[in-house]
């Protein structure tokens, strides 16, 4: 007995010079064994999962040249192991193949919990998307097969009898995982996921020229979009159609808000009915001053959050925000499917400081400490804005997570010109 490269364990040949090893044996040899079959559905689940990350690479290459180029590299990888585990199987490929998987895994399961601590995205919690369970579930099979190759080896130089029935079980699982990943790249899912920011054909143009997008990065990943793949990016979302009767309701819902944007021209009269500053002037999003008795329920009359575009006292109102604290995920808000709450609760949340936040999400503990402040999760506070004061349609939408006609300098005014180049636009807050 001796034992093959791939983990096998071959008889010596003695009485026929023309046998081969099962190491290598065929559909078409005379001895075919289980090593053969799990093989060949390893290189195609492998196949399968490289094509929806080369499919997939040029959105991301268009957000960020690191992460566009991670997905290239390892689609590469896994189209290299699926020849070499057909033509040139061995231990040692079937061990990085296993360790390739489990880190892209890995990286997928941070990238959705924590979120991943480097990069334009960093400590951004993604959504979970179709196209990713699917390459997932693939990868997590071919590292199934890769244990049995590494730890199985008398199962993988097992001899097969009903071959016929092995072929069908080997096609019909590589055609599923195929099939699956070519659903994947059609327009229905690539559209999807490039709608989130790659590109946007309805509801404004993502083109790094507006006020907004000229001002510096987000201020926090919560200002961000969600696309239909769950993926968070800058820019305008596709508006989904809303109901004759949704939108009945929702034309009243706003006719309150506008009624109170009416009401509060000013900071000064913010000010004179219970609203407090909880953020200078941010661009993007406003100044924000906050009446937190208000934020136990949502209604459109009454919102938490009035927004301005500096924190003069006659500094002129150019949005809502609905601060509501509610369990167990967003509150009902307004009528139809559009107005998309989020929250502030990556890396810990906010750093805030009597009750203004005086650092971004991307901010630690320690730097929020050196300010004087200290992060809050926030998990159970929601936010939409509403900009629907006359002026300021902004053309993401009016429920966008950020306007991008709104430019400006933090702690300063919307109307000042400067650099906000740096990862927390807000480190000028409390310096």
């Amino acid at each position: 007995m001796s034992q093959t490269s791939d983990g096998g364990v071959a008889e010596t040949v003695s009485a026929s010079p023309a046998a081969q090893s099962p190491t290598h044996a065929t559909f078409g040899s005379d001895r075919t064994t289980i090593g053969s079959y799990v093989r060949w559905l390893a290189a195609a689940l492998s196949a399968a999962s490289a094509a929806v990350h080369y499919g997939y690479a040029p959105h991301h290459l268009q957000e960020d040249w690191a992460h566009g180029w991670f997905f290239v590299i390892i689609a590469t990888a896994q189209l290299g192991f699926a020849f070499l585990v057909v033509t040139r199987p061995s231990r040692l490929l079937w061990a990085l193949a296993t360790l390739l998987n489990v880190g892209i895994i890995g990286t997928w399961i941070v990238s959705r919990t924590a979120g991943l601590p480097f990069g334009p995205e960093a400590l951004r919690k993604e959504a979970v998307g179709t196209a990713d369970v699917v390459s997932i579930v693939l990868d997590a099979a071919v590292i199934v097969l890769a244990l049995v190759a590494l730890f199985a080896p008398k199962l993988m130089d097992r001899e097969l009898r009903d071959r016929m029935g092995a072929r069908f079980t080997t096609g019909a699982l590589s055609g599923v995982a195929l099939l699956a990943a070519f659903v994947m790249l059609t327009p229905t899912y690539t559209e999807a996921h490039a709608g989130g920011g790659h590109a946007h054909d309805a509801g404004g143009v993502l083109t790094g020229n507006t006020p907004c997008e000229l001002s510096g990065p987000a201020a926090s990943p919560g200002q961000e979009n969600v696309d239909a793949e769950g993926h968070a990016h800058r820019g305008p979302t596709a508006q989904q159609p809303v109901s004759e009767a949704d939108r009945q309701t929702l034309i009243i819902q706003q006719q309150q808000a506008r009624e109170v944007a009416v009401r509060f021209p000013t900071v000064a009269d913010a000010e004179a009915a219970g609203y407090k500053m909880s953020t200078v002037f941010v661009p993007c999003i406003g100044a924000h001053y906050t009446n937190t008795r208000l934020a136990v329920r949502f209604d459109p009359s009454r919102p938490s959050e009035l927004l301005y575009d500096g924190t003069n006292p006659d500094s002129k109102i150019v949005g809502l925000s609905f601060l509501v604290w509610h369990r167990n995920g967003p509150p009902e808000g307004f009528a139809g499917p559009n107005d998309i709450w989020h929250q502030h609760n990556f890396n810990g949340g906010l750093c805030l400081k009597g009750g203004v936040v005086v650092g971004a999400e991307a901010l630690s503990v320690e730097e929020c400490a050196a300010r004087g402040g200290a992060k809050v999760g926030l998990e159970d506070v929601w936010m939409v804005h509403d900009w629907i004061v006359p002026g300021w349609e902004c053309s993401w939408g009016v429920f966008a997570g950020e306007c991008p006609e709104l430019g400006g300098v933090t702690g300063k005014t919307a109307w000042d010109i400067g650099d906000r180049t740096t990862r927390d636009p807000l480190q000028a807050i409390g310096s």
